[in-house]
């Protein structure tokens, strides 16, 4: 069940970046910190951001991530993607305020070992969810 549902979420995104221009960024792990490594336009376009503001900079340092509490989070769900675990998460944009996103983490290897992690996104407009936005900001993580 678990490698269908893995199969279907990746087929839903695949379809989404069909519809949409695709969104990622991509982190490495670096001196026991992850490090955003790189980040397409169409991405920091949907954060408000510019590529200056992630690339080389860790979940501690980037501009914009989120409070104390956030950031804890993504250092548990990046770490989680690190061991080779699928993962997909909403996260909540500081600089954009009208969009959700829903982020699907997937571990790169090369020679059998975790290299990188390509982060695929998919935005949608939080007013499109109005009866059901409240249980989506309770959604914090589904490993796959």
């Amino acid at each position: 069940m678990k490698m269908y549902f893995r199969s279907l979420l990746e087929e839903l995104f695949r379809e989404y970046e069909k519809q949409y221009p695709p969104m990622y960024f991509i982190f490495q792990k670096v001196k026991e910190q992850f490090v955003c490594t790189d980040i397409n336009e169409c991405l920091l376009q949907a954060l408000h951001q510019q590529r200056e503001d992630y690339i080389g900079h860790t979940v501690d340092t980037a501009r914009s991530i989120g409070d104390e509490a956030m950031k804890q989070k993504l250092k548990t769900i990046y770490s989680l993607a690190w061991t080779g675990k699928n993962i997909i998460f909403c996260y909540f944009p500081v600089e954009n305020v009208d969009i959700f996103m829903i982020m699907y983490l997937e571990p790169q290897y090369v020679n059998q070992q975790v290299d990188r992690v390509r982060a695929h996104c998919a935005s949608f407009q939080k007013n499109e969810f109005q009866g059901t936005f409240e249980h989506l900001e309770q959604f914090v993580t589904f490993e796959l």
